[in-house]
C-alpha cells in the first residue's frame, strides 16, 4: 500500500510539473506573438507570384504552391490593395489571404506634435511611413496647391494641424497634406476667423501669432499672457523681439541667438521689422491658437523673460525687464559654476588637499 502509495503521489507531482511547465510556454509564447509583428509591403503592379514569393520571403508563408492556388482561385491578385500589411508571425495562409482580399493594409499612426516645421513633418511621415518627404515639402510650399486646399497664406507653413494620423504605407502626399490642412480648418472654424476679425487680424496673421506664442511658450498656462504681451507691443507700435523668428529667418535651430543674428535682413526677423512675420513659423497647437486670439485679459506687461525653470519674469516696463534680465544672468551664472564644478569633481580634482582646485573656485566666486 506504501509503495502504491507513493507511485501515485508521484505521478501527480510529475503531472501538475508538466501542465505548469505547459502553462508557462503557452504564457510566454502569447507575450512573444503580441509583441512581435512582421510586416510585408505589397508594391503596385506586382504580380501574385510575387506577392506570394514576398510573403515566402518573410516566413510567413511555408507553402507558396498552395498559397499561389488559393490567391488565384479567389481572384486575390486583383484586389490585393498596394500598401503595408502587418501580421503576427502565427498568421494563418487564410487570414493572411482575407486581409489581401479585403485590402486590409496597415495604417501607421504618426503624432505630429506642435509646433513642428514643414521639414520636421516630412522627415516624421518618411521615417514612419516612406511618404515622399521631397515631394511633400515641395507642394507644402506651393503656394498654388495650397491655395486650392483653402488654406489663406502663400505656404502651409503653420496650417498642418498637430495630432495623431493614421497614415497609409507610401501614402500620396497631396491626400496627407490635405488632410493636415482639413485638420486645421476643422479647428479653425467660422467662430474663430470670425473672432481674428474683431481683433483686426487675418487668419493667417492670427495662426503666425498662436505660431510663436507656440515657440515661446513652454508652460500651457502662460501661452494666455504671453499672447497678451505680444498684442499690447503690436497696438503700441513695437518690434515684438521675438528669438525663434529670427531662428527661423535663419534656419539656425540649435545654440543661442547671438547679436549679430538679430541683424539679419529678414520680413521674420522682429527685432528688425515691426509687426508680424509674412506666415508662420510652425504649426501652433490648440492651445496655442487660443492664446492668440484670447489673450489674458487684464495683461498690461511688455516684455517676459525665461527663468530658466520653463517659466518667465513678467514685466510692465523697461525697468523691471532689466531687473528680471539680471535675475535671469544670476541663475546662468550659478549654473555655469555648478556645472564647472561637477566637472572638477568628475575629474578627481576635489583631493583632500587644503588647497584645492575646487575650493580656489568656491572662493573666487564667494560660493560656500
Amino acid at each position: 500500500m506504501r509503495v502504491g502509495a507513493l507511485l501515485r503521489d508521484a505521478v501527480i507531482v510529475l503531472a501538475l510539473t508538466l501542465v505548469g511547465f505547459v502553462a508557462i510556454e503557452a504564457y510566454c509564447q502569447a507575450a512573444w506573438r503580441q509583441e512581435k509583428y512582421i510586416h510585408v509591403i505589397v508594391d503596385k503592379g506586382m504580380s501574385f507570384s510575387q506577392i506570394a514569393a514576398r510573403f515566402q520571403e518573410s516566413g510567413l508563408v511555408k507553402n507558396g504552391l498552395v498559397f499561389k492556388v488559393l490567391g488565384r482561385a479567389f481572384h486575390i491578385e486583383r484586389r490585393a490593395k498596394a500598401g503595408r500589411y502587418r501580421f503576427i508571425p502565427t498568421a494563418s495562409m487564410a487570414s493572411i489571404l482575407r486581409s489581401l482580399y479585403k485590402g486590409a493594409t496597415y495604417r501607421e499612426q504618426i503624432l505630429v506634435p506642435p509646433g513642428r516645421r514643414i521639414e520636421q513633418v516630412a522627415a516624421l511621415l518618411k521615417k514612419f511611413a516612406a511618404v515622399d518627404s521631397t515631394q511633400f515639402v515641395s507642394l507644402a510650399r506651393d503656394s498654388a496647391f495650397v491655395t486650392s486646399l483653402g488654406v489663406p497664406s502663400k505656404t502651409a507653413e503653420g496650417f498642418l494641424f498637430p495630432e495623431t494620423y493614421d497614415i497609409e504605407w507610401r501614402e500620396e502626399a497631396p491626400s496627407v497634406l490635405e488632410r493636415m490642412v482639413n485638420g486645421f480648418l476643422k479647428v479653425f472654424n467660422d467662430s474663430l476667423a470670425a473672432r481674428a476679425e474683431s481683433l483686426g487680424m487675418t487668419v493667417n496673421q492670427a495662426v503666425t501669432l498662436a505660431s510663436i506664442i507656440e515657440k515661446e511658450a513652454y508652460l500651457e498656462a502662460e501661452k494666455p499672457r504671453i499672447g497678451a504681451v505680444f498684442h499690447n507691443r503690436l497696438k503700441l507700435g513695437m518690434k515684438l523681439q521675438a528669438d525663434p523668428t529670427v531662428r527661423y529667418a535663419l534656419g539656425k535651430w540649435k545654440g543661442r541667438v547671438l547679436y549679430r543674428d538679430l541683424k539679419t535682413e529678414s520680413p521674420f526677423n522682429t527685432y528688425m521689422f515691426t509687426g508680424l512675420p509674412p506666415y508662420p513659423i510652425c504649426s501652433p497647437g490648440r492651445a496655442s491658437i487660443m492664446a492668440a486670439l484670447f489673450p489674458r485679459p487684464d495683461g498690461r506687461e511688455l516684455f517676459f523673460v525665461a527663468q530658466g525653470d520653463g517659466s518667465h519674469y513678467f514685466s510692465a516696463d523697461g525697468a523691471g525687464h532689466e531687473r528680471a534680465k539680471a535675475r535671469y544672468k544670476t541663475y546662468l551664472d550659478s549654473l555655469r559654476t555648478a556645472t564647472m564644478l561637477d566637472s572638477l569633481r568628475q575629474t578627481g580634482c576635489d583631493s583632500a588637499s587644503a588647497e584645492s582646485p575646487i575650493d580656489s573656485l568656491k572662493a573666487a566666486t564667494g560660493k560656500r
